[in-house]
């Protein structure tokens, strides 16, 4: 029997709630991460409660045997006192954390209820608000396109999309770390679905264009390499939209905002707006390079490995939950088909894709998601929980090309239609038992770690 309208809507959102329950249900089993030397992890909540007293520094006093050492960023020398990852300068504790996170969630959560909001819970609703914008985007496209999405097609790219690789590496190991992480990826993923909302209208809407330079801002203030990404938003929208006059002034004037607000908090902090923390950082061991030269020093000798390990290696390092990683291809093999986007889009279904504003979507997606992989293997960044900087964008990029491919096939017989269908089904549910298990595996490692 055919299902009627309403049901075909409905597997796909009940895979959405699904999804999401297995993130805080993960999150909530495998958190708190573990802290250093009896040492709170919750370091958004140390910078909440900074904020609520009216300064960038923590309310936590550096020890004065820390102050005292001849070099109290020696990691040989510091490693009983120091608050561990922090910034160290004059004689106070801050965290080159964005301010992001603590100040659209905790700093809100903080107000309002009175209590902190712990770091496991705030990792999986970034995660899912993530999740949902994705998907959003996804079927914000067909619908832009006219695409015919049946059930089953749009409920494996819904489980596809909310078990791209990193996920399971963020949600089982819900720290500090994770959480700009996850609030970085939710804020890119918000703005990609506000900027096509925008210029998929007749005459680009200016509130979407707003709130979606303020998306890409705020990621800056999760993570400052989310810098390239709204630098290359900037520009790609501008001249998008250069025919429309003043239209694009909303998009770059919020980003530019948000750039100058975050450069007035690092200058608070440091005396220098484009200071971050890493300089004053207090590393776990000296082979932690707080130094960009010294990663770009390095770079012509690891960029290849770990580019392979970004895109290619199978799960490895499994002892130290930092060192843990898994290429893209292997969590996502559907993902491939996002790597080579513009070629397939050039040459494989170029009539399916008809409207200017989605390809420009797609290759604005693909040039950010690119520019971010070739940084974090330039800088020796190539970790899994890294993964889910480029991960979401490649995913969504492959189900978009997918669907653009099944305009074509769906009008073949049924028989014909049968390879394509179980290839698509069998690789988004591949890419979720592979998450399920890496959860399994990584809650097991971390007991033991514990």
């Amino acid at each position: 029997m055919p299902l009627n309208r309403a049901s075909r809507g409905r597997l796909p959102v009940l895979l959405f709630v699904a999804v999401a329950a297995f993130y805080f249900a993960t999150a909530w089993v495998c958190g708190p991460a573990s802290n250093w030397h009896g040492q709170t992890s919750e370091y958004y909540a140390l910078l909440t409660d900074a904020f609520l007293a009216g300064q960038t520094s923590l309310l936590v006093p550096p020890p004065s045997e820390l102050l005292a050492l001849p070099n109290p960023y020696d990691p040989l020398r510091n490693g009983e006192f120091r608050l561990h990852d922090a910034s160290l300068y004059h004689g106070k504790y801050y965290l080159y954390f964005g301010p992001t996170p603590a100040l659209v969630l905790f700093l809100p959560y903080r107000v309002l209820t009175g209590s902190h909001l712990p770091s496991r819970i705030a990792v999986a609703i970034f995660c899912t608000c993530g999740f949902a914008c994705t998907c959003a985007l996804f079927f914000l496209l067909a619908k832009l396109e006219k695409w015919d999405i049946p059930t089953w097609f749009a409920s494996s790219a819904v489980i596809s999309l909310g078990t791209a690789p990193a996920f399971s590496f963020l949600l089982t190991h819900p720290s500090f770390y994770e959480v700009a992480i996850a609030a970085g990826c939710c804020f890119v993923m918000a703005g990609f679905l506000l900027t096509a909302h925008s210029l998929g209208q007749d005459r680009p809407r200016v509130s979407s264009l707003v709130g979606a330079g303020l998306c890409f801002g705020l990621a800056v203030g999760c993570r400052p390499n989310y810098a390239p990404i709204a630098i290359l938003m900037v520009v790609l929208v501008t001249l998008r939209i250069r025919s429309s006059g003043t239209l694009a002034l909303p998009f770059v004037g919020s980003v530019v905002l948000c750039g100058a607000l975050l450069a007035a908090y690092n200058y608070a902090r440091f005396q220098n707006p484009f200071e971050f923390g890493i300089r004053y950082q207090l590393f776990a061991n000296p082979a932690d390079p707080a130094d960009l030269f010294y990663r770009l020093s390095h770079s012509l000798r690891t960029f290849l490995p770990n580019f392979y390990t970004l895109v290619l290696s199978p799960p490895s390092k499994w002892v130290c939950w930092f060192d843990r990683s898994m290429g893209l291809l292997w969590g996502a093999p559907t993902a491939l088909l996002g790597l080579f986007t513009p070629f397939v889009l050039r040459y494989g279904v170029r009539r399916a894709v008809k409207l200017g504003s989605t390809r420009f979507i797609m290759y604005s997606m693909y040039v950010c998601a690119l520019s971010i992989l070739l940084v974090l293997a330039l800088l020796d960044y190539a970790v899994a929980r890294y993964t889910l900087d480029f991960a979401p964008e490649f995913v969504l990029l492959s189900w978009c090309l997918l669907a653009a491919v099944w305009q074509t096939l769906r009008r073949l017989d049924e028989g014909r239609q049968v390879p394509f269908r179980l290839t698509v089904a069998g690789t988004a549910f591949y890419s979720a038992g592979v998450e399920v298990l890496m959860c399994v595996l990584l809650f097991h490692f971390n007991g033991i770690c514990r």
